[in-house]
């Protein structure tokens, strides 16, 4: 009894304690400064964390935004820093905490990152634009690079053309629960369900939760998983409306065009 009067005790000072280090601007908790304050050790700070007493409201990003790179290098560095690149989802409860953001969009984002890889072509065509004075979302567009300009500037800070061959950035893991099993079936089902949100924002987890029987979290963690099936789907759909628009459709000819 003692021990949970402890617990609750702890919830509450902490909690309340990163109120007063939150940074409107950085939409993120001073967690340094919390435990420099509480004198605790940040993953314990971050257990202890409850979002509810203090009132501060997490963030949804998905991995399609640029999340700038301020806030991607503390996310990459947290998770290096202090999980070593294997984690649980409880590991990434943490992390969402931390970088005040849906953990599960944090998942997404360094698998994104992991994913990237730089090529010695790419590096000598992004370094040349950058003597050039392009920004990055010029760059990103000019190269073609399949990601996001925030991905694609921290890949090229953390490159170096000696030995981009030899170094390879191990990706951030996770593990989910064994009790969460999906069929072939609910597979499809999610892919269908998922396909009416266009480019993936704004979903409706709570109504794909109910249609599916499983958590909203089991359900964010199969959409990563299954994202190649999701793009294909996508890809193909995309591919029969423009077959039955150019059918449905008279050529008008360069005539109309001149008119």
């Amino acid at each position: 009894m003692f021990t949970m009067h402890i617990s609750s005790e702890q919830k509450y000072r902490v909690s309340l304690t990163a109120k007063n280090y939150y940074n409107p601007a950085r939409e993120r908790v001073d967690w340094e400064g919390v435990c420099s304050e509480l004198r605790l050790p940040i993953l314990k700070a971050l257990e202890h964390f409850d979002e509810s007493i203090c009132g501060i409201r997490q963030r949804s990003l998905s991995e399609t935004q640029d999340w700038g790179i301020e806030t991607l290098t503390a996310l990459k560095s947290f998770t290096e820093t202090h999980f070593q690149h294997c984690m649980s989802v409880d590991d990434w409860v943490l992390v969402g905490k931390y970088m005040n953001i849906c953990h599960s969009d944090c998942v997404a984002k360094m698998w994104e990152l992991g994913k990237f890889r730089m090529t010695p072509i790419l590096f000598e065509q992004i370094t040349e634009y950058r003597d050039a004075g392009l920004l990055w979302p010029t760059i990103c567009r000019n190269t073609l690079a399949d990601c996001t300009p925030d991905i694609l500037r921290i890949a090229y800070a953390t490159s170096n053309k000696d030995t981009l061959h030899k170094s390879k950035r191990p990706k951030a893991k996770f593990r989910i629960s064994k009790h969460q099993h999906w069929s072939r079936e609910e597979d499809a089902k999610l892919i269908e369900l998922l396909s009416q949100y266009g480019n993936g924002n704004d979903v409706d987890w709570n109504y794909i939760s109910k249609t599916l029987g499983h958590s909203k979290n089991a359900c964010r963690y199969r959409r990563i998983l299954l994202r190649p099936q999701i793009r294909e789907a996508r890809g193909s759909s995309m591919d029969t409306d423009r077959a039955a628009s150019s059918s449905e459709s008279p050529s008008l000819g360069i005539d109309y065009l001149l008119n």
